[in-house]
């Protein structure tokens, strides 16, 4: 879906080797599930935060409770959308999120 709009994408599905990408790549923006094989979404996220990794983090997840949403914004994420979710949403989202990173307020 990403790549059709012409992100360059690298993913994974172990939040181990998402942590060491994470620390080891200057990416736009990290594109975090809570539910991974390996560790909780919300671990990845404070390690990541813990070690001083600045990237953007948008989660994605099926936990839509309001607690599940404070916690992941508590934890550091910039923000938390609930799947099932819509491409042209999430599209938006993403480069609203880069460009406040990169510092421009506007499009």
């Amino acid at each position: 879906m990403l790549k059709s709009e012409s992100f360059n994408v690298y993913t994974t599905d172990l939040g181990e080797e998402g942590i060491d990408l994470g620390k080891l790549y200057d990416y736009d923006i990290i594109l975090l599930d809570l539910n991974l094989p390996d560790m909780s979404g919300y671990e990845v996220l404070r390690t990541l935060r813990v070690s001083k990794v600045k990237t953007p983090i948008l989660i994605l997840s099926g936990l839509g409770n309001i607690e599940d949403k404070v916690r992941g914004l508590g934890f550091g994420a910039d923000d938390y959308m609930t799947k099932p979710f819509h491409k042209d949403e999430l599209i938006a989202r993403i480069h609203a999120i880069v460009r406040r990173s990169k510092g421009h307020a506007q499009s």
